[in-house]
C-alpha cells in the first residue's frame, strides 16, 4: 500500500471512531451543583459545595429509607445505551454506605421496573457498573439512579461524590477501528 493508501485507512477509522462516540456523548455531572439530584425522600438531601462536590445526607429518621434521584439535567432520563456508569466518591463519612437501584423506562417515559445495580458500598476510588449487566426489564428504553444512603438503621449519614457520569460502552467495532487506525499511523511513522 502506498502512503496515501496508509493514511487514507487511518482517517476512515479516526472518523468513525469520532462519530460513533459523539453519536453517544456521555452524560456527566462534575458536581459544581446540585442540578442532577431531585426527588430526595427519607430526610435525604444533597449540598453542593465550592470545590465541585455534592453531600448527600440523610440528617433525621433512624430506620428511615433515605434516598435521592440522579438523572440528566432537568430530571431528564437517561438513554439506556449510556449504560456505564462511573461514580466517583470524594469523602464517605464515618463509613457511611450508598446502594443504587436503576429506575427503567419505556420509550413513552413510562415507569417498568427498578433493579439493584449497586450493593452496599463506601468505596472511594471510582466505581463503575453496567446498568444493562442486571435484569433489565423488557422494553427498558432509559433509566435514572435511585441512590440510597445508608447504613439504614443511622440517624444520620453522609456521603460526598465528585463526579458521576454514564456513557456508551465501546462497540467492538469501533475499538477495532480504532486499533486498526492506530497501526496505520505506527507504520506510517516507520516508512
Amino acid at each position: 500500500m502506498t502512503h496515501f493508501d496508509m493514511r487514507k485507512i487511518g482517517c476512515i477509522a479516526c472518523a468513525a471512531i469520532f462519530t460513533t462516540s459523539f453519536a453517544s456523548a456521555a452524560v456527566i455531572d462534575d458536581m459544581d451543583s446540585a442540578d442532577h439530584f431531585h426527588s430526595p425522600f427519607g430526610a435525604a438531601a444533597v449540598t453542593a459545595d465550592t470545590s465541585g462536590n455534592v453531600a448527600f445526607s440523610k440528617s433525621a429518621g433512624e430506620n428511615q429509607d433515605s434516598g435521592i434521584i440522579w438523572s440528566d439535567l432537568g430530571g431528564a432520563k437517561i438513554d439506556l445505551a449510556k449504560s456505564l456508569v462511573t461514580i466517583t466518591a470524594y469523602e464517605p463519612a464515618d463509613n457511611d454506605y450508598i446502594n443504587v437501584n436503576a429506575i427503567y423506562f419505556d420509550n413513552a417515559g413510562a415507569y417498568i421496573g427498578q433493579t439493584l445495580v449497586l450493593t452496599d458500598t463506601n468505596q472511594e476510588t471510582p466505581i463503575s457498573f453496567d446498568v444493562n449487566a442486571v435484569a433489565v426489564p423488557a422494553g427498558a428504553e432509559s433509566f435514572v439512579l435511585q441512590i440510597r444512603i445508608l447504613p439504614f438503621g443511622a440517624a444520620d449519614a453522609s456521603y460526598t461524590f465528585d463526579q458521576i457520569k454514564a456513557e456508551a460502552i465501546p462497540e467492538p467495532a469501533s475499538l477495532a477501528l480504532l486499533g486498526l487506525g492506530g497501526l496505520m499511523l505506527l507504520r506510517r511513522k516507520r516508512n
